[in-house]
Parts: structure tokens; C-alpha cells; sequence
């Protein structure tokens, strides 16, 4: 009679830079790991100099973070980011984890994911809309935590307003050409909103959303059954 173990979990670190996000998104940071492994390690890193960091300690509290105090001997030097990357350099050659979050939107953790992934471990990142691309994209996923914060205005103004998102996705699928299948934007655009559902902005479709932007138009290639959606930039 066999034997039936449950999958081994994988064991996640995350790291969270508090120079560059909110306290108050600390809770879907770790709703956003809980999908892809246990929260192993939990650290928050922060400039214990800066009235700023107070504001840490009660989330750090209510999800179990142990609260990094970092010392700030020079000024003008972010000590916040080099206290991370060496605990996340001990953290990968230790073996006692499986992957990282990084928290933040500073595009200088960039060189640090790719050495990640190199490593053969899962990345995950957050961060705000305004975090570089090339951040974004040497994460496996990368959620934009300003994303998940309810916002008054209407869908269409809506729209407008997140349209960097989707010209974003549109780039990175289309890799230098002025058009590409609507199937890989849909995957890249995933990555950068994990949350993605086009009835956010009235749309029943993604290729709806984007026709809806103006900027793109919707070409359907095949025939019926091997029918494609290809999305491509209109010309000026």
C-alpha cells in the first residue's frame, strides 16, 4: 500500500523595502505569496532614523515580520537596499528557501532578481506602477499593489489612467513590431496584473479593452475554427 505524503510547500522568502511602499499593502503582499508557496521568511527593512518607520510597526506586528532596523551611517546612502540584498544573497546560498517576494519599486533591485532567477528559485515581485520595467519583467510575476486600491473615478477615466499598464504588456508581447497575437499580451499583461478582469473597465474581453483604448485596433487572422486575435497599433 502506498503511501500518499502531501506535496512539499514551497518555502518563501519576502523582503520588503518600507523606503518604497506602503505599510498598509503589506496584507495583499502576502495574500499575492500565499498562491505560490508558505511565507518562510518575513522581513521588513527600514531606515530606523526616519519617523516614517513607525508606521511598520503594527503591520509588522499583525502579519509576523521581524522589523529590520537599519542604521544609516552616511547620509545620501541607501543602506536600506544594501542590508536587503545581503540577507537575500545569505537567504539563496543557505538553501532554506525556494523563492522571494521583493517589495519594492526601486528598479535597483533589478541585478538581484535576475541573480535569483539564474539560481534556478521562483521570483516574485510588488511594487508601485511607477517600478521600472526591467524590474518587472525578471520576476516570474510582479503584482502593482496601487492596483488593488479601490479608486472613485469612473471606469472609462479609469481606463486612461491605468493605459500605461496596457501599453506596457503591448511592448513587452510585441518585442519591437507594431502588432502581435492577443494571446501572448494576455499572458504578458498577467504577469503585471495578476488581477486582471476586463469587466473593470466595462469590457467583456481583453481585446475589447484595447480596442477601447483607441491607440490599437483588433485584426482577426484564420478561419473559423483556427480563428486569431492579433492586436495591432494603429498608424498615426
Amino acid at each position: 500500500m502506498k503511501n500518499h505524503l502531501p506535496m512539499k510547500e514551497s518555502r518563501m522568502a519576502i523582503l520588503v523595502d518600507s523606503d518604497n511602499v506602503s505599510p498598509d499593502t503589506i496584507g495583499e503582499v502576502v495574500k499575492f505569496v500565499n498562491q505560490y508557496g508558505h511565507p518562510f521568511v518575513k522581513r521588513i527593512y527600514g531606515d530606523c532614523t526616519k519617523q516614517a518607520m513607525a508606521k511598520w510597526i503594527e503591520p509588522a506586528r499583525e502579519y509576523s515580520f521581524r522589523l529590520i532596523e537599519v542604521l544609516v551611517h552616511v547620509k545620501g546612502k541607501n543602506a536600506t537596499d544594501i542590508a536587503l540584498v545581503i540577507d537575500a544573497m545569505d537567504l539563496l546560498h543557505s538553501g532554506t528557501v525556494d523563492g522571494f517576494c521583493i517589495v519594492s519599486s526601486d528598479g535597483d533591485f533589478t541585478l538581484l532578481a535576475q541573480r535569483i532567477r539564474e539560481s534556478g528559485l521562483l521570483v516574485l515581485g510588488c511594487g508601485r506602477t511607477k517600478t521600472p520595467v526591467a524590474f518587472v519583467n525578471s520576476c516570474k510575476k510582479f503584482m502593482f499593489m496601487d492596483m488593488e486600491q479601490e479608486n472613485p473615478v469612473t471606469k472609462e477615466v479609469l481606463l486612461q489612467k491605468e493605459a500605461a499598464l496596457f501599453d506596457k504588456a503591448f511592448e513587452i508581447a510585441a518585442n519591437g513590431n507594431s502588432e502581435v497575437a492577443l494571446s501572448i499580451v494576455g499572458t504578458e499583461l498577467k504577469k503585471i496584473m495578476p488581477k486582471f478582469k476586463p469587466k473593470r473597465y466595462r469590457c467583456k474581453t481583453l481585446g475589447a479593452v484595447y480596442q477601447k483604448l483607441d491607440k490599437y485596433e483588433l485584426i482577426q487572422t484564420g478561419e473559423k475554427k483556427t480563428k486569431n486575435n492579433i492586436v495591432r497599433k494603429k498608424q498615426n
